[in-house]
């Protein structure tokens, strides 16, 4: 393995490359926590941060006392004209806000290099919200935003403006092409407290890549209560 990645990094590396090469199916379940330390030889405790990671990334789904298993694989749909939550939300004469959670400059990790084709030692905003309808939580975001496009990104009060037109007007952003992959999925503790809802109760988990030209300007994850979201595509 490689020396450069930390032990984790790597041994998630390991397991997702098996995923994507077709080595673990959708349903598979993974070797046991001690198999991965022996495959990978490394420690319990790093075994289980690779796997806390490839849960939070819903690449598998941990199951208390039945082990980790491969999710599903995803519906891409190309994104013809971009949307606006707020937009969406009004349109059925309902009342849209954003509750801005936090806004912080982090490293890029192998994953976010790999999905917005980053260098190691670039820097990404990690911006959190909870988008809601009538005051009620509908979907929790994670929008990572690259720092070398936007920087200085934190002055600015995401509950009242929105990300594109800030991005736009005061960047000189234009965002030009969109996908969008979703994935059924189940409510994790922490995004069922944010959500109002039941931990393993059905979602839909959602991942955006915003392009300017060939350039990435947002990746964003996020999660829909399966309850209260639709989401629908036009074909034709």
């Amino acid at each position: 393995m490689s020396e450069k990645l930390p032990l984790y990094d790597q041994v998630y590396q390991g397991i997702h490359e098996r995923i994507k090469s077709g080595e673990y199916k959708e349903g598979d379940k993974l070797p046991s926590e001690r198999k991965l330390c022996d495959q990978f030889s490394v420690s319990r405790i790093t075994v289980r941060e690779a796997l806390d990671r490839l849960e939070q990334d819903h690449i598998i789904k941990r199951e208390h006392g039945k082990g980790s298993f491969v999710l599903g694989s995803r519906y891409n749909q190309f994104l013809n004209e971009l949307y606006s939550f707020k937009d969406e939300i009004e349109k059925n004469g309902d009342k849209a806000s954003t509750r801005m959670l936090s806004i912080q400059l982090i490293p890029s990790t192998p994953f976010l290099q790999q999905k917005m084709k980053l260098k190691p030692y670039q820097y990404v905003y990690e911006l959190k919200r909870l988008r809601l309808a009538n005051d009620k939580p509908l979907i929790y975001e994670v929008s990572y935003l690259p720092m070398r496009h936007c920087e200085g990104l934190e002055q600015f009060d995401f509950n009242r403006v929105s990300l594109y037109e800030t991005l736009n007007h005061y960047y000189g952003i234009q965002i030009t092409n969109a996908y969008e992959n979703l994935t059924a999925s189940k409510l994790r503790k922490d995004e069922a407290e944010l959500l109002n809802g039941v931990e393993d109760d059905s979602c839909m988990f959602i991942e955006r890549t915003a392009y300017m030209n060939d350039d990435v300007i947002e990746f964003t994850q996020s999660i829909a209560s399966g309850h209260e979201y639709k989401y629908t595509v036009k074909l034709m």
